[in-house]
């Protein structure tokens, strides 16, 4: 019987964002992918803030301009032959990823646990939202070893945080407005599928909500936000996921190098530029008020607590949330922390195989292993199956 490792190699075969529909044979799922235009792009920063590196490496154009951004493609998985439904879990992922390769399994495994849909949505600069020269290994390589130079105490740098890792070190501020970009498109997503004119879903679905890594804190943003109560009956799992930003060390090869998360800390924990000159001019930006302040709340702990506090307790019995024990990103204990007194149970997750917070499940050609990393997979997206459909609430101890 085929299990996780096996169907990781099969869908990332067969999956394109270039086709409109497609089956995938012997998964039990098939798929549709969807044109987004993203109406959110007049507080970008634009051409006049770009360095010289981001005009030489990353494509030099601004950041309202990047047509991979505005235009894009997201796909919906489905039960095998099934055309129309009246539930949907959006999964959101982590920071700077640039493929859906890792979550295809996943996807598929909520499909058929839950007998709804998965909507796997790009955050803004992210996945298939990107300009190609951002993963240009050559030309990324090049720029990791000038970050390398240029800062005598830098770690982490590497081809694949290069790009992230520049733009966020020369504007800190695009972490918060592209997370507000982002926001912004989910909630005109998910108007677009309550109102029922997504051709896929039926008028008044029920959304719910899977996030892992950055996409548990963008859940966690949505949550606390709420817009008119459009997230009451909604159900939020948050996986290797789930603290404020001050408890998160974002420093990874994989992730962000070390200088550009040293600045990003310096600019949004700083109580006196941001608490005042700063968000005074996001809630100016942010049209819907609340953005700006649900923001705040997942920042550290003492911004806006009453607010995240008040939240996280009437959302109780609507989260589930899992810990790795060794992450090193988002740290088990601060994601216990961000919950106490909440009422929100946070279950310890602790494999007996290697593991990291990007690596969750690696695929492995060591049959032993594969077994122990199929044996997880299975346990921890049956709970996750079982919570969003309503099942149970907890099965972890």
């Amino acid at each position: 019987m085929n299990g996780y490792t096996a169907y990781h190699k099969i869908l990332a075969q067969a999956f394109s964002l270039e086709k409109d529909v497609s089956g995938i044979s012997d998964t039990g799922i098939g798929y549709k992918t969807f044109s987004f235009s993203s109406k959110s792009i007049d507080h970008l920063p634009v051409s006049r803030e770009l360095s010289p590196n981001e005009k030489k490496f990353l494509s030099g154009m601004p950041d309202n301009e990047i047509r991979e951004n505005i235009e894009f493609r997201y796909p919906v998985f489905l039960p095998e032959g099934k055309t129309q439904m009246d539930k949907v879990i959006i999964l959101l992922h982590g920071l700077n990823e640039k493929s859906w390769k890792k979550y295809l399994p996943w996807a598929r495994e909520l499909v058929l646990r839950t007998g709804q849909a998965v909507l796997m949505f790009p955050i803004s600069f992210h996945m298939n939202r990107t300009p190609a020269d951002w993963t240009n290994v050559r030309s990324m390589d090049i720029l990791s070893r000038q970050r390398r130079t240029r800062y005598t105490e830098q770690s982490c740098t590497s081809f694949a945080n290069a790009a992230i890792s520049e733009r966020l070190d020369n504007m800190p501020e695009r972490f918060a407005l592209s997370g507000y970009q982002s926001v912004m498109d989910l909630l005109n997503l998910v108007n677009h599928i309550s109102s029922g004119k997504h051709p896929v879903f039926k008028e008044g679905s029920e959304i719910h909500f899977f996030g892992y890594s950055i996409g548990a804190f963008l859940a966690q943003v949505l949550m606390i936000a709420n817009p008119n109560g459009v997230f009451n009956q909604s159900r939020f799992v948050l996986f290797a996921g789930g603290t404020v930003f001050s408890h998160i060390n974002g420093t990874s090869k994989f992730i962000i190098d070390q200088q550009a998360f040293t600045q990003l800390r310096k600019y949004y924990l700083n109580h006196n530029s941001w608490r005042s000159r700063t968000l005074r001019a996001y809630v100016e930006v942010m049209q819907v008020k609340n953005i700006a302040r649900a923001f705040m709340a997942m920042l550290s702990p003492e911004y806006f607590k009453g607010m995240r506090e008040k939240t996280f307790n009437q959302f109780r019995d609507q989260m589930l949330v899992m810990a790795m024990k060794n992450d090193k990103v988002f740290p088990a204990d601060d994601i216990f922390m961000n919950f106490k007194n909440s009422g929100v149970k946070v279950n310890l997750l602790d494999p007996p195989y290697r593991y990291s917070h990007e690596t969750p499940f690696p695929v492995s050609a060591d049959e032993q292993k594969a077994a122990q990393v199929d044996k997880w997979f299975d346990m921890v997206f049956t709970e996750a199956g079982d919570f969003l459909r309503k099942y149970s609430i907890y099965g972890f101890e």
